[in-house]
């Protein structure tokens, strides 16, 4: 293990900004006084890793060295190497996302989790919980944090909720206090206490609701704050760090927002913030300026805050000018601050020796995991195309995950209603950039491959939904389209607000969308446009659906509580749920059935606009499959700064 047993390595309080800085993008002046000694404590924070360690691409079955946190140890160091006084935390959403977690969920093992090795290893401070630790339930989660060498907080996740926040019975401690030696601008040394808190969506509420080992019970982020807050402050906290898995919203949110970090800032207890969950970067351009938000400064209602995007894509660093206070209970307050985004190096960079050597094991294993053959597809299975053309990727999702409820159900009361199936593109560009997407190639079929289709542990969930339900569900997954406008040309197509993964296929059913309409709800799924709707002409066979005919639905858990969200009013019963993760039941699919199928169904389309043309983002693998979109004459504009190709597609 790495110990800081003060707060990181000694050096100059004068070096150089972190070399590699091109990810700095703002900083406030610095404040002095003289009523007490000066010291300076810098926050190292990482958020959203979802398990990407190893300089390796698993699913492509080849090394990258500008993948993972292996990829920006070397900066953590030498960014802790710049500052005398040091803290390294993690934001949460750690234990999912590539196929080492997979490995590490499925695999009967006696080792710590390689996630909690490589903290361990590299000497984190404290860390949060995300929505994502609870994707493989409760058991797995609380197995693997025994093995943590530091602080695991959370204050709004509870097991059991009591009459008001504080009388919760929170499943990790609410916050700690790291006492730590901190070194003056003198070279003195003195005693901090730094309170660290910690807070997730509460939606995972819902989002979980169907894991099968049990449920945990969550609070609003505000209240929680309110209430946990204040005992932090009165046992001794110099300084308060809100670890706070959630993105930038709006300074006074609704009830229940997943977009807590500006208000959360506004608290007074709060000195800084590390926000993350929406995966984005701050302080940067993905955040307008606003009263509260600050995107230069790096400022969240005026105190100090980073989002270091995801998958250690980068670094966040916070830089506290702190005084020693004469009186009262506090020592310390800060006086002034600083915020940059590290971004990891364009160039190779190899993991810190220390982590290499504590992650091969997991790392060997995780490749002979990863490589086991399944079966063959005789045709490639991309997603490069996935949101505006059918496509065979989402095909056998669907098809592997309505075989196994069929097969369930048989034999039951509900077996003569119809079986439906949605699948949506997990890997689509978007925030994930222009290789965030899923291209295997025709031939073997190997578990990482399953991890690339299908990248997380959800589970099979079925629901009882009506032919207006089902034309709703529909209709949000439409929500990811712009309005078009007739005889436009190069619109964008897609509307970047809306994460490209929130689209849907139903492939049992056909159906045309109608772009020239306004989307029926927004990104957050909330009806926005009652008079209006973009599915049209939806069948099921030769029959159009009816809003009062029933069909079974099968999804998965996420999406199921999402919908519930969504529209909490609406009657959404469960039918069917056994616990089987969506990922082994297409790898048991495969097995069972052979090659997949050829080709897609050619089930959906847009209506067409003659003389209309939109800009379609695709990734750098698109190329290859320009056949598939044939009817919409794609033609290739320009590659932008983000490294996305713009293709002219013809409506």
């Amino acid at each position: 293990m790495y110990h800081v047993p003060t707060a990181a390595v000694v050096s100059s309080p004068d070096a150089a900004p972190l070399e590699g800085g091109a990810g700095e993008t703002g900083s406030a002046p610095r404040a002095a006084t003289l009523h007490g000694p000066l010291a300076a404590l810098r926050l190292i924070a990482t958020s959203d890793l979802h398990a990407s360690l190893m300089p390796y691409d698993y699913c492509a079955n080849r090394p990258n060295l500008n993948l993972g946190l292996g990829a920006v140890s070397q900066q953590i160091a030498e960014a802790r190497g710049e500052a005398q006084n040091c803290l390294l935390f993690d934001n949460g959403d750690f234990l999912q996302g590539s196929p080492i977690a997979d490995y590490a969920a499925n695999a009967r093992r006696r080792r710590a989790h390689p996630v909690i090795t490589a903290f361990n290893t590299l000497g984190y401070d404290a860390i949060t919980l995300g929505n994502h630790e609870f994707d493989y339930g409760l058991r797995f989660l609380s197995q693997v944090l025994t093995d943590a060498q530091f602080p695991v907080v959370s204050a709004n996740v509870a097991t059991r909720l009591g009459k008001s926040p504080a009388r919760d019975e929170t499943l990790v401690p609410p916050f700690t206090i790291l006492r730590r030696q901190i070194i003056d601008r003198a070279g003195r040394a003195h005693l901090i206490r730094v309170g660290v808190i910690g807070f997730a969506p509460p939606q995972i509420e819902e989002w979980d609701r169907d894991t099968p080992d049990g449920r945990v019970q969550t609070r609003d982020i505000l209240a929680a704050a309110r209430a946990w807050l204040p005992r932090l402050r009165a046992r001794g906290a110099d300084i308060i760090v809100a670890l706070a898995h959630t993105g930038i919203g709006a300074l006074d949110p609704d009830t229940g927002t997943e977009n807590a970090a500006t208000a959360l800032a506004a608290l007074p207890e709060v000195d800084a913030v590390i926000a993350g969950h929406s995966h984005q970067v701050f302080p940067g351009p993905d955040f307008p300026a606003s009263a509260a938000v600050d995107p230069v400064a790096g400022r969240l209602a005026g105190k100090p805050a980073v989002m270091p995007g995801h998958s250690a894509s980068h670094v966040g660093i916070i830089d506290l000018d702190l005084e020693r206070c004469r009186s009262g209970s506090r020592r310390w307050r800060v006086v002034g601050a600083s915020t940059r985004i590290g971004r990891r190096s364009t160039g190779p960079a190899s993991a810190t020796p220390a982590l290499h050597q504590a992650l091969a094991p997991d790392h060997r294993a995780a490749l002979a995991w990863s490589r086991r053959r399944l079966g063959t597809t005789p045709t490639a299975l991309h997603t490069q195309f996935a949101t505006i053309a059918p496509c065979a990727a989402l095909d056998l999702i669907a098809e592997a995950k309505a075989m196994h409820v069929r097969a369930a159900l048989a034999g039951t009361g509900w077996e003569g209603l119809p079986l439906l199936s949605a699948a949506a593109p997990f890997r689509a560009g978007g925030r994930g950039g222009p290789l965030n997407y899923t291209d295997i190639p025709a031939g073997p079929l190997r578990m990482r491959n399953l991890s690339d289709l299908y990248p997380f542990p959800n589970t099979i969930v079925t629901l009882l939904l009506t032919g207006s339900e089902l034309a709703t569900w529909l209709e949000r997954a439409a929500t990811v389209f712009c309005q078009i406008a007739p005889g436009s040309t190069d619109t964008p197509l897609l509307a970047p607000e809306v994460p490209a993964f929130l689209f849907e296929t139903i492939p049992q059913l056909s159906y045309a969308i109608d772009l020239s309409q306004p989307a029926r709800f927004d990104a957050q799924g909330r009806l926005v446009n009652a008079e209006t709707r973009r599915i049209v002409g939806l069948c099921h066979g030769d029959r159009p659906v009816r809003a009062e005919d029933e069909y079974l639905l099968v999804t998965n858990s996420h999406r199921a509580g999402r919908a519930r969200l969504q529209d909490p009013e609406a009657d959404l019963p469960v039918v069917f749920t056994d616990g089987a993760r969506v990922q082994a039941v297409i790898a048991a699919h495969v097995q069972r059935n052979g090659p997949v199928a050829a080709s897609p169904r050619r089930n959906w389309h847009f209506l067409p606009m003659p003389g209309t043309t939109v800009s379609f983002a695709a990734g750098d693998g698109a190329a290859a499959h320009l056949d598939d979109v044939a009817d919409f004459r794609p033609i290739r504009l320009a590659r932008d700064g983000a490294g996305f190709t713009h293709y002219r597609l013809h409506l």
